[in-house]
């Protein structure tokens, strides 16, 4: 079924909706423009050549300046619509201003039955053309058009049976042609109007389904952005998670061994959290577990790739860097989370980590083996106190804690 906003009058072929025929409007605006102004201009010069005719008519005579005056008037009007109409609006916000110039002409082709009744004749066959051409000109308004035709045909009927003194018969020949010169006009402007009108709706139409296209496609990327987002984010703390994290850290590792360039790995811990979850909450475990990441995120350099690992355990991996790079930014960060200062009801909850590290060999071809290294190292550090960096090889360094305490 036709959406309601499209439907047309049946009489004036225009939308029934308003607001859709203001917007046809708008859409043809610079075309009326450019047809108006160009309409406008004819018809001055052709009542300016009619000129010529007047004088063969009627010599220097009165009549003649009368109706060279009248002429005069009307090309001068013509002008001013056309330089006006070429760059106003008044299609949208005036369109009475569109019937003036028919109005005008048709004005200027009565007086001529009162200064030359003898040329009835001549003047009926420019009238008939007058009134086609209204409707073929300007047929997206055909009220104005139909007014404009219906003025001048009945005045001159009127001018042509009382100034022009034709009989009866003629005159009724005359209406008759002008009722078919209307008919015609007014049946050919509601078919080009409705066919105007239908044109818009059809790239309307299109115009719809391909913004619903758009934004539908726009929606399934961000839907799949969304995915592909949860798919290899850590919910809790935003991170990679591990399997994004390997990703990305196989990734790094190909471009660093192709560079010949060394890569080293960071395994963290967060120390007694279990005491944290037991002793505070789930809630406040999982928002020091927040602020390990953010700090992570703070202290890492760009190009690293960071995740969490699973549970309290996050990961790091460190392209470009040898195990003395490593070991400065692991303790940078362990002493950046040692220093943090948590909100109520953590206040009085100081927070440490525990740093595996370990470097890629030079002829490991995997990640794996230097995991476990840092896996190993990080649990050592563990075992011997907590709060430290350390490497298989080199020990650890930083203040460790005293007695046995359970392991995270």
């Amino acid at each position: 079924m036709r959406a309601m906003r499209y439907q047309l009058s049946p009489v004036t072929a225009q939308f029934r909706d308003a607001g859709t025929e203001r917007a046809f409007r708008a859409s043809i605006l610079p075309k009326v423009q450019e047809d108006s102004w160009l309409t406008l201009i004819v018809a001055a010069a052709g009542m300016a050549m009619f000129s010529i005719s007047d004088y063969g008519f009627l010599g220097l005579s009165p009549e003649f300046y009368l109706l060279l005056g009248i002429r005069a008037t009307l090309i001068v009007t013509c002008l001013v619509l056309a330089f006006v109409l070429r760059s106003s609006d008044a299609l949208l916000t005036r369109p009475w201003l569109l019937s003036v110039a028919p109005v005008m002409i048709a004005t200027g082709s009565l007086s001529m039955i009162v200064l030359r009744p003898h040329t009835l004749t001549t003047q009926f066959i420019a009238v008939v053309i007058i009134v086609m051409a209204f409707y073929l000109f300007s047929p997206v308004l055909l009220w104005g058009m139909i007014g404009a035709s219906l003025y001048l045909g009945i005045g001159f009927l009127a001018g042509a049976w009382y100034w022009g003194s034709l009989p009866w018969d003629t005159v009724r020949a005359y209406g008759l042609l002008l009722i078919m010169a209307n008919v015609v006009g007014y049946v050919v402007a509601r078919r080009l109007a409705r066919l105007q009108r239908q044109q818009f709706e059809a790239l309307s139409e299109e115009r719809l389904s391909k913004q619903r296209l758009m934004e539908e496609v726009a929606r399934r990327e961000a839907l799949e952005t969304r995915l592909r987002i949860m798919a290899d984010t850590d919910e809790l703390t935003g991170l990679a998670n591990r399997r994004c994290f390997l990703e990305r850290a196989r990734t790094a590792f190909g471009t660093a061994r192709s560079r010949e360039r060394p890569f080293s790995l960071c395994m963290i811990d967060v120390d007694n959290f279990k005491a944290i979850n037991d002793g505070w909450g789930h809630d406040c475990g999982d928002a020091v577990l927040r602020e390990v990441a953010a700090a992570c995120l703070r202290t890492f350099r760009e190009g690293d790739a960071v995740g969490r690992f699973g549970g309290e355990e996050f990961v790091a991996a460190l392209p470009g860097a040898d195990m003395a790079d490593a070991r400065r930014i692991a303790e940078r960060l362990r002493e950046t989370i040692a220093g943090l200062r948590l909100e109520a009801p953590l206040a009085d909850l100081r927070v440490t980590v525990t740093i595996g590290l370990a470097e890629v060999e030079p002829l490991e071809t995997s990640l794996a083996p230097a995991l476990k290294r840092a896996d190993a190292a990080l649990y050592q550090g563990k075992r011997s106190g907590r709060n430290m960096v350390l490497d298989m090889d080199a020990g650890g360094s930083g203040p460790g804690e005293a007695g046995a305490q359970p392991t995270g």
